[in-house]
């Protein structure tokens, strides 16, 4: 009877130290994804405070006086450019803008994406031409950008 009762007890203690064994891995293996999961939660916090862009263009753009010349010094600005091709970035350019609960413009034209730019033409058919828009981007995952823009362009006379 006894050998009978140590049959029977001795698989169950062996295989309640495997569970315990078990347990503990997975115990372990918790507290390592916990842990990840808190480094991750701080990366995707840190990232709700950056501007994020799905794209970036370097733009090199000539100095306005720059002559050409031999001898002479020729100055350029180079930019880092970010954009979103998510069809969340505009550029609109209008008569004017109000805010009334938001920017607004008034007769606006939506301007069109070509490589990484938002071109923009206008006549000049006074000495000084006006223009005003809004800036705007946006991205899933980072900080949104809107911004009002006015410029005077002076033309001079023929």
């Amino acid at each position: 009877m006894k050998k009978l009762i140590i049959l029977i007890a001795l698989p169950i203690v062996f295989f309640g130290c495997q569970n315990s064994h078990q347990t503990e891995k997975l115990v372990a293996e918790i507290n390592g994804l916990k842990q990840r999961n808190d480094s991750l939660k701080n990366i995707v916090d840190k990232i709700k405070d950056k501007y994020v862009f799905d794209s970036l263009t370097i733009r090199q753009i000539p100095h306005y006086g720059n002559t050409n010349k031999l001898n002479s010094i020729h100055q350029e600005e180079f930019v880092f450019v970010g954009y979103n091709a998510n069809g969340k970035t505009s550029v609109v350019i209008g008569d004017s803008t109000y805010f009334d609960n938001g920017m607004k413009i008034y007769d606006g034209d939506t301007l069109l994406l070509k490589k990484g730019g938002f071109e923009h033409k206008i006549k000049l058919t006074q000495e000084r031409t006006s223009y005003c828009g809004i800036l705007k981007t946006e991205n899933e995952f980072g900080k949104s950008f809107e911004t009002p823009f006015s410029s005077l362009i002076g033309a001079e006379k023929n």
